[in-house]
């Protein structure tokens, strides 16, 4: 480790090394081609100037010798700064070319000084050869052919100082020869020859200077300079520009290389990863099949002798568990829900379900948890709240269930309410609450309470215990469904848990049983607290009886004073604080009048001791805490009118639709392949209640020997087997020719994402997860059995065969209520009337998941109102789209009649109703004779 750090930093020091000697060298070239281009520039201006001061001081015609002097001084110091700039310069010190230069620029410059000075000495000698020439052409000795030639003359030198002329100059030659042989006749004639002659030789010197100075020669030396200091620029630049290019493809180059580098430490570290992700999953899947494997016998057995004539306290032994054989499951699907929310593949339920029945399953499972922390757990829900609601219903007792065992685990004393509220009816959004009065929260822990396996308490002396995964996993399912988990909290005074989720009311839920007491009786309640007294009171009201709600043993015994002869049900809480309710009770017991009374007792804890003192004052009637409106109003209608709802709903929950399963399964062959005898032992019970016939083996090898001998209708696999497990025997036996369409099921412990996919990759065709349900056993059983010839199964009548609607059917199953089957006839008219034009819509586009929910829900709803022939219809369709089957004109056709149909039977069966309702309230108006 100390090695490679020492590597990387020697790596980075020369990194950064040559990062620093390359910016040196870019920096360098910089500074040249700026330098160079600078110079260039100089040059450029000093050759507009010169031309420029070159023009003015030969094209000027009335400049004085002020403005020519001060004009070369300014272009002689313009020279001068252009002469230090190139001598500055460190490349021309060295060159040849730039001191040739620097000489051809004092020349020119000596030469611009000559020129003028000689044009001011013309100007000097013009004076005495204009006196001397008026001289000459007032002297009386002179004729006119004389004069004519002197004034010939004046002009030819005049015109010469504008114009040099090699030709003007020889004629002024001669006019200069024939001149001096008169100057004998006139002397003054010789003195205008001289000044003619020295004219003369100054404008031919004049004129050759004036043109080596318009020529310049002497500076293409500085525009040459100038062209090579813009080619060195240029030159310079493009270096720069290719070391630029340079750096960027090395640097790209390390910079991929090190990219590339860490991707391979990355992708080694990824399969490293994945391999432990496998080994993490294979871990909990082997776990979760060690586990569930033992569990599936508890909750089997302790669920089959939950439906056989108990004793109370051994019904209560049983239940406690089932429940806490329940609670260990949760457990286990806590962590199993950890890596489906990880990967992505937790998905929600969209179904029908009763939100009583979810309350009363959170009460059961929480009564003995708060019985032994001595902690008063009450269920409180809104009215206002529908009973029956469409979601996900296993998930949201999840969330509520880890969410009230956080609220129990950490209250020492006091209480925990579960409050259902209505936060908003449009649209409908239903409020959880799970309030404590226990520890509380610090506010600088509460934003660690939702990170997966944290725990706020930590060490090895932790009190509370808990995996830490709880409201991880419910913060994920509730933000599935549509909310999010708040808390609010404060130290030593409790804690609020709270969530809202967007929720629909049940498309085709039914009321259940719904007890309402005409009589109104009148009831006594005594309980301590507050909170319980008024719920109870409400529950109660609602359901027609007058309450009369205590809070103390001593206002109990005045109201039985007053009101003991009017009284229906007296209930009791066991604990009043310092007060006993059965010191009441044993009063009431001794009373002549108040004996008469039926009581209640009601704890939310020690219900052992408490029940061996009622049993020894003869009272046998007892209802846990917490308590739901459903187990109170049964209780009471247990009490009130002698119809132990309680001893029904166990007959019906033990029989269930037994007698239906065993018309349907019976006869059935079936192999089991489970190699633990106890999971044997309870599958084999569950099966001979309904008359199937079984044939057991325990691996793989002996299933697919026995398959190959004798025909079977259904084969139940369990996965992990000895010799041979369930995939390869599965393999195998897919293998035989004759036993493609022997339908398996996997039946297993094995909970992990993937393990499905797995089995029906293998050819498996269902698959039912251990713990098994008696009801998930049956029910997969008769959606893959196929009627074998010559076997006496349940004959199914194709939909053409079927009834439209089965009234009868529809009527047992809503317990004869006709007005709620009238509900569910006008919901079908007016909710579904456009349903075949969604499908046919749904397939032109294409997607045929919406056209499977479609179907679906028209399943659903043709179940509800007993119309068999389109739910059979509706059923094969969605079939046939979850096998991506194409379906044809004729099949949505087809659908399309026996939804015509099914319509008009409903709008016939509505307008028979409507009649029969006018033709009573006729009668009832008409007078009695």
């Amino acid at each position: 480790m100390n090695n490679n750090t020492g590597s990387n930093r020697l790596i980075l020091c020369l990194v950064m090394v040559t990062l620093l000697l390359f910016s040196g060298y870019c920096w360098r070239l910089l500074s040249q081609q700026q330098r160079a281009f600078d110079l260039s520039v100089a040059a450029e201006l000093i050759l507009n100037r010169v031309n420029t001061d070159t023009v003015y001081l030969l094209g000027r015609e009335q400049a004085n010798d002020e403005q020519v002097q001060q004009r070369l001084e300014q272009l002689s110091a313009n020279l001068d700064r252009f002469v230090r700039k190139v001598r500055q310069d460190p490349d021309s010190a060295a060159n040849p070319h730039a001191q040739t230069l620097l000489h051809d620029i004092e020349r020119y410059l000596h030469d611009l000084t000559r020129l003028s000075s000689m044009e001011m000495g013309l100007e000097y000698i013009e004076k005495p050869f204009q006196q001397q020439l008026k001289t000459v052409l007032t002297d009386h000795q002179a004729d006119a052919e004389l004069m004519g030639q002197v004034r010939t003359l004046a002009q030819r030198l005049h015109y010469l100082k504008r114009n040099w002329d090699q030709a003007d100059g020889q004629a002024v030659e001669r006019l200069l020869q024939q001149l001096n042989g008169s100057a004998a006749r006139v002397p003054a004639l010789r003195s205008l020859i001289a000044l003619s002659q020295d004219v003369s030789e100054q404008v031919a010197s004049y004129h050759e200077l004036r043109n080596q100075v318009i020529d310049m020669h002497e500076l293409d030396a500085l525009v040459a300079w100038k062209q090579s200091k813009i080619q060195q620029a240029s030159e310079l630049k493009s270096r720069f520009f290719l070391l630029v290019l340079a750096g960027a493809l090395i640097c790209f180059s390390l910079v991929a290389l090190t990219l590339w580098r860490r991707n391979l430490k990355l992708s080694e570290l990824s399969r490293e990863t994945g391999l432990l992700a496998q080994a993490k999953s294979d871990f909990l899947a082997n776990m979760s099949h060690e586990i569930r494997t033992p569990m599936n016998a508890i909750i089997g057995f302790s669920t089959l002798a939950l439906q056989t004539p108990l004793s109370q306290q051994q019904r209560d032994y049983l239940g406690k568990i089932k429940s806490s054989s329940d609670t260990l499951l949760l457990l286990i699907n806590d962590i199993l829900d950890l890596t489906k929310v990880e990967s992505g593949k937790l998905s929600l339920e969209e179904i029908d379900f009763d939100l009583a029945e979810q309350i009363d399953s959170l009460a059961g499972m929480f009564a003995d948890l708060a019985e032994r922390k001595q902690v008063e757990v009450i269920i409180n829900k809104s009215p206002a709240v529908p009973d029956f609601l469409r979601g996900d219903p296993l998930r949201l007792g999840q969330v509520l269930v880890n969410l009230v065992n956080n609220a129990i685990k950490f209250t020492e004393r006091g209480e925990v309410e579960v409050a259902i509220t209505l936060a908003s009816a449009d649209p409908m959004r239903v409020r959880f609450s799970v309030r404590d009065t226990g520890i509380g929260i610090a506010e600088e822990k509460q934003a660690q309470l939702f990170q997966p396996f944290t725990q706020l308490e930590a060490g090895n002396t932790r009190k509370y215990g808990g995996s830490g995964l709880g409201l991880n996993i419910s913060q994920r399912l509730v933000e599935l469904m549509g909310g999010k988990i708040s808390v609010q909290s404060k130290p030593g005074v409790g804690s609020l848990f709270q969530f809202e989720i967007p929720m629909n009311k049940a498309v085709y839920g039914v009321s259940g049983r719904r007890v309402f007491f005409e009589q109104q009786p009148l009831i006594l309640v005594m309980d301590d607290n507050e909170l319980v007294l008024e719920l109870i009171g409400d529950m109660l009201s609602r359901s027609g009886a007058r309450v009369i709600g205590v809070n103390s043993v001593s206002r109990a015994r005045e109201v039985l004073r007053e009101e003991g002869i009017n009284l229906k049900l007296a209930i009791f809480d066991w604990r009043m604080g310092q007060e006993d309710g059965l010191d009441l009770a044993l009063e009431m017991s001794q009373h002549s009048q108040w004996r008469l009374i039926p009581l209640l007792m009601t704890s939310a804890w020690a219900k052992e001791g408490l029940q061996a003192r009622m049993e020894s004052m003869g009272l046998h009637h007892f209802l846990a805490k917490p308590m739901t409106e459903n187990a109170l109003l049964a209780k009471v209608d247990e009490l009130l009118n002698g119809s132990s709802f309680d001893a029904h709903l166990r007959q019906a929950e033990a029989q269930g639709d037994q007698q239906n399963f065993h018309e349907l399964l019976r006869g059935t062959r079936v192999l089991l392949a489970e190699d633990n005898r106890v999971n044997q032992q309870l599958i084999i019970e569950y099966l001979k209640r309904v008359e199937v016939q079984v044939t057991v083996v325990t691996n793989g090898r002996e299933a697919v020997e026995r398959v190959a001998e004798q025909p079977f209708d259904v084969i139940l696999m369990d996965l992990q087997m000895p010799v041979l497990d369930g995939l390869d025997a599965t393999r195998q036996i897919r293998k035989m020719v004759d036993k493609h369409d022997v339908p398996i099921i996997a039946l297993t412990a094995s909970a992990m994402p993937g393990d499905r996919e797995r089995c029906l990759g293998v050819g498996m065709n269902g698959y039912v997860t251990k713990p098994v349900s008696k009801l998930d056993l049956y029910n997969n059983l008769l959606q893959w059995l196929k009627q074998a010839p010559g076997e006496q199964m349940v004959t199914v009548k194709p939909p053409e065969a079927m009834d439209l609607l089965d009234l009868a059917d529809a009527l047992h199953r809503l317990d004869q209520d006709r007005e709620a089957l009238h509900i569910l006839f006008k919901l079908f008219m007016s909710e579904h009337k456009d349903d075949l034009w969604e499908i046919r819509s749904a397939l032109r586009r294409q997607e045929p998941q919406a056209a499977i929910r479609l179907l679906h829900t028209l399943k659903g709803v043709s179940a509800n109102l007993s119309a068999r022939r389109l739910h059979m219809m509706a059923a094969e369709l969605e079939w046939r789209l979850h096998q991506a089957e194409a379906l044809s004109e004729a099949d949505l056709t087809r659908l399309q009649h026996i939804f015509n149909q099914t319509r008009e039977r409903v709008s016939h069966c509505l307008l028979v109703a409507d009649d029969r309702e006018r033709s009573e309230a006729d009668e009832g108006r008409s007078p009695r004779p």
